[in-house]
């Protein structure tokens, strides 16, 4: 299994980590949200891109 984070505040899926540790913190680039804590979602099918990790042939 797949899966992105989010941002819980706007549904972004374009966020960075900007701490780590046990918990890391991160960042929503588009709202500025930032936090420990920002959900998953799975990813399946063509939702994977050129950001994702893995190769697809």
């Amino acid at each position: 299994m797949l899966s992105r984070k989010f941002c819980p505040k706007c549904g972004s899926e374009d966020v960075m980590m900007i701490a780590a540790g046990m918990t890391g913190s991160w960042m929503c680039k588009k709202c500025g949200f930032t936090g420990s804590v920002f959900p998953e979602k799975e990813v399946v099918g063509r939702e994977i891109d050129e950001n994702d990790m893995g190769d697809e042939e």
